[in-house]
């Protein structure tokens, strides 16, 4: 054998090496997805771990990190989140024994009603000591008669101000219904320092249910009541799939978080 050959078989030899050393039969074996865990684990002991595993492993365990830090960063966030479901009775304690008014409705066209949200399920939680509201649930209607002077509303102004103080109802000429709030849960942050926490409570849109029972209506009609949580309810709202996803804990809230 001359030298030039000894050479150029050398060089076949480590070519050889180096490509067994990038990938060898256990990555192929893994790469198939017909191989057991054991079948692998007995391949790697006879032909080791190339650098194709070797650098798969590192992937994993970088992405396996990365998961465990976001699940940690939302957990932290979650747990910086306080939330309060207040009842009837509670609001009207709230508002010193009168209820807040959610919705005016205006039937100048009897056709075409136009219903004007007069307290922002948000302006409300404000005023209760909370950021934001996650849910809401807003009576049938009730007579113009039985709303003048009989409730609060919470205003905002067009800049988005919310007053800092509630004002009494009035329809001096009595001719809209209005909606009160019987339940609302709020939520907010508990400490500025867990970064991001304000800003996942601000995606989340308030889910409003409004009954449709006519709320001064006797006993006997109430075979005719129901619920509608269509249209009024935030149709971005995980509706899409590039749409922001409503979190697990704005919808499963309990029941008593926190005490007034």
């Amino acid at each position: 054998m001359t030298f030039k050959t000894l050479i150029f078989s050398f060089t076949l030899v480590s070519a050889f090496s180096a490509q067994a050393a990038v990938k060898n039969l256990c990555d192929d074996m893994i790469a198939s997805g017909k191989s057991t865990d054991e079948q692998v684990k007995k391949c790697l002991a006879k032909m080791g771990e190339s650098d194709t595993y070797k650098e798969n492993q590192q992937k994993k365990k970088w992405q396996a990190d990365a998961d465990s830090a976001k699940s940690a960063e939302a957990a932290a966030k979650k747990a910086n989140i306080e939330s309060k479901k207040f009842t009837s009775a509670e609001l009207d304690e709230a508002g010193f024994g009168k209820s807040f008014f959610a919705m005016r409705v205006d039937y100048s066209n009897v056709r075409k009603p136009k219903e004007k949200r007069i307290t922002e399920g948000d302006a409300l939680c404000k005023y209760l000591g909370y950021d934001k509201a996650l849910k809401s649930i807003v009576s049938a209607e009730i007579m113009p008669s039985k709303a003048n002077k009989n409730g609060l509303i919470v205003d905002t102004s067009f800049l988005g101000v919310v007053s800092k103080e509630p004002e009494l109802y009035v329809d001096k000429d009595e001719k809209y219904t209005v909606r009160k709030y019987v339940e609302l849960t709020c939520a907010k942050v508990k400490s500025a320092e867990v970064a991001g926490t304000a800003d996942e409570l601000s995606k989340v849109a308030e889910d409003l249910i409004v009954l449709n029972e006519t709320f001064n209506a006797s006993k006997s009609d109430d075979k005719r009541s129901g619920v509608n949580d269509g249209p009024r309810k935030p149709a971005e709202d995980g509706k899409t799939n590039m749409g922001y996803k409503r979190p697990d804990w704005a919808t499963q809230v309990p029941a008593q978080n926190v005490a007034k």
